[in-house]
C-alpha cells in the first residue's frame, strides 16, 4: 500500500505530526495520504498513564479544542510533593508549576485524537504492528512492513494465515 506519509505510532506524537501534516495540506489545497500504523488493538491501547497535561500544543494544533468536547475536564488546583519514608511523609518544594494544566486520561485523549486525525483524513490502522523497516536499493527508507498473522508458536502458518503488509511512503515517521 503507497501513501504519500507512512507513520509508525498512534501516540500523541504520531497522531499529533498526521494531524498537522493534513492541516497543512488543506491550507495549501493538497491532497496527499497519511496513514498511521498502531500495534495496540485500539488507538489508546498502549497509553496507559494518567497525567498532567500542560495545553500549549493543544492550543496551537487544534485551537478550538475546548469547543469540541476534549476529554480534559479537570484543571490542576494545587500540588504537592511528598518524601514519602516507612514513617513519614515530608513535604518538599514544588518544582513545577501546574496553573493552567489539567490532570487527564492520556488514552482518552489519545483516541480523541485519533478522531480528529481520522476526520481530517488520516488512515489509522490499529493492530498492526511494524515489524520491519523497508528500504530501497540505495538504502533509503521507504517505509514499514507489519507482522504476519496468523502464525503459530512454533512458525508455522495456521489456516488463518495472513502476510503482513508494506506501507510504503515518501517520508516515513517511526515514533
Amino acid at each position: 500500500m503507497n501513501y504519500d506519509v507512512v507513520i509508525v505510532g498512534a501516540g500523541p506524537a504520531g497522531l499529533s505530526a498526521a494531524i498537522r501534516f493534513k492541516q497543512l495540506c488543506h491550507e495549501k489545497n493538497v491532497d496527499l495520504s497519511v496513514c498511521v500504523v498502531e500495534k495496540g488493538a485500539q488507538v489508546g491501547a498502549h497509553i496507559l498513564s494518567g497525567n498532567v497535561f500542560e495545553p500549549r500544543a493543544l492550543d496551537e494544533l487544534l485551537p478550538q479544542w475546548k469547543q469540541e468536547d476534549a476529554p480534559i475536564h479537570v484543571p490542576v488546583t494545587s500540588d504537592k510533593f511528598l518524601l514519602l519514608t516507612k514513617n513519614h511523609a515530608l513535604p518538599l518544594p514544588s518544582p513545577f508549576n501546574n496553573k493552567g494544566n489539567y490532570v487527564i486520561s492520556l488514552s482518552e485523549l489519545v483516541r480523541w485524537l485519533g478522531v480528529k486525525a481520522e476526520e481530517l483524513g488520516v488512515e489509522i490502522y490499529p493492530g498492526f504492528a511494524a515489524s520491519e523497516v523497508l528500504y530501497d536499493v540505495d538504502d533509503k527508507v521507504i517505509g514499514v512492513a507489519t507482522n504476519d498473522m496468523g502464525v503459530a508458536k512454533d512458525g508455522t502458518r495456521k489456516d488463518i494465515f495472513q502476510p503482513g503488509v508494506e506501507l510504503k511512503g515518501m517520508f516515513t515517521l517511526v515514533l
